[in-house]
């Protein structure tokens, strides 16, 4: 910064309000931006733009939310007022209370979600209690139920060809060993296949046995329903063009989550504590109230072009599988496999012209490993693709992928010798 000082008193840069190196960052971005303005973006599990509702609280409160809301002089009451606005905002899209509601960091989310749940477990003198859960739960989720030291035994439901949970497999497994702590882990849609999970059946066998259940609603919340009856729900706030970074925790049942010992704050009781900055609280508080309350409209076009894009796409392409649940199923979300061709190498071919799609987990695909869903489900773990429709797709989107989708496999194909 000291060049930026060191500019003589009169400089343009000092008297229109903008430094050299300002202007220069100014540049940079508006070269960036301009980038992507031609682009398809089908990658909305990954994140997608913010909702207009977000931005403009972000803006609006940008000025007033940024005090600690645990104090008590003035600033930090204004803060802790937006925060609790932003919880009564997501109790009233949820039909929840908003005592139930908190904001979290969504790194560590599901962690804090089911630890809770297993130390609620030990509290009611279950010393090691057993979780239950689908094989197709994201990779966050599998170790969050795995990787605490005083968990017993770990049960994973196998799922049918389309990911969905077998119901009475998942019936036998809480049931089996009454009188036991069991805790049931069943996300609410797999957002790598895009199929809905049985969760009314789920949450009726949960009910009949008194065992809690936690459900992971990323990838559902705001775009489809999601039954109600769960004990502990989160999701991360990117499932309803949220700001990047924050998910929310919603304990339904009070006795079904303890505070970690990792999370327990004095004089914390037994409510979560926030630990996601106020502003962005209240940004996803406002994207999932609008997109609640939009979602009637908008999602039925996405079911569309989903729909459009499994039906042409096989025709289109040889040797071409799509995967998930035809019917019941979100509404942005299509996953398919390529015979000889390599998920990460099309997506990248994709890219290259102008469009942007996910490939296999992105949680296995970070680390290089193939992708667990895919495998539960049979299917080829390296040669898939997975779109995923930001709330704002449009017909020109879709039809800009079915166009350059054809030519994009072929070449793979092309370079693997095929």
């Amino acid at each position: 910064m000291a060049h930026d000082t060191a500019l003589p008193v009169g400089s343009p840069a000092l008297l229109d309000g903008e430094t050299s190196a300002a202007k220069a960052r100014k540049s940079a971005l508006g070269r960036v931006v301009s980038i992507g303005m031609s682009r398809s973006y089908l990658d909305a599990v990954s994140g997608q733009p913010m909702h207009p509702a977000a931005r403009a609280v972000l803006d609006g409160f940008a000025d007033r939310a940024w005090a600690d809301p645990e104090l008590l002089h003035h600033e930090g009451r204004v803060a802790a007022q937006i925060r609790q606005a932003a919880r009564e905002t997501v109790a009233i899209a949820l039909n929840v209370s908003p005592q139930s509601v908190s904001f979290h960091a969504r790194n560590g989310l599901a962690g804090l979600a089911i630890c809770g749940a297993i130390h609620a477990a030990q509290s009611r003198g279950c010393r090691h209690p057993r979780v239950v859960m689908s094989a197709v739960e994201r990779a966050t989720v599998r170790h969050a139920a795995e990787s605490p030291a005083d968990v017993g035994e770990v049960t994973q439901i196998s799922v049918t060809p389309t990911g969905a949970l077998r119901v009475d497999e998942f019936r036998h497994a809480v049931t089996q060993r009454e009188g036991e702590g069991v805790i049931a882990v069943v996300q609410a849609a797999n957002s790598e296949l895009g199929t809905r999970q049985p969760l009314s059946e789920v949450i009726d066998i949960c009910h009949a046995a008194n065992v809690p259940m936690v459900t992971d609603a990323t990838g559902a919340l705001g775009l489809t329903n999601v039954p109600a009856g769960w004990s502990i729900m989160f999701a991360d706030a990117l499932t309803w063009a949220g700001p990047v970074g924050v998910g929310i925790l919603v304990v339904a049942d009070p006795s079904a989550w303890r505070p970690p010992v990792a999370h327990i704050r004095a004089g914390q009781g037994t409510a979560p504590v926030d630990t996601a900055d106020v502003l962005n609280a209240a940004g996803a508080a406002a994207a999932l109230d609008a997109v609640v309350r939009e979602s009637p409209a908008f999602a039925p076009l996405l079911d569309d072009l989903v729909a459009r894009i499994r039906r042409e796409v096989p025709l289109a392409i040889a040797d071409v599988e799509v995967l998930g649940d035809p019917m019941n199923r979100l509404p942005h979300v299509v996953t398919f496999s390529c015979l000889y061709a390599d998920g990460e190498r099309l997506a990248s071919e994709l890219d290259r012209r102008g469009v942007a799609i996910g490939s296999g987990s992105a949680c296995a695909s970070n680390v290089g490993l193939p992708s667990h869903v895919l495998a539960a489900v049979g299917a080829l773990t390296h040669g898939n693709v997975r779109i995923s429709l930001p709330i704002t797709a449009t017909d020109a989107h879709v039809e800009h992928l079915l166009t350059e989708l054809p030519a994009a496999v072929a070449a793979v194909r092309s370079d693997a010798g095929i």
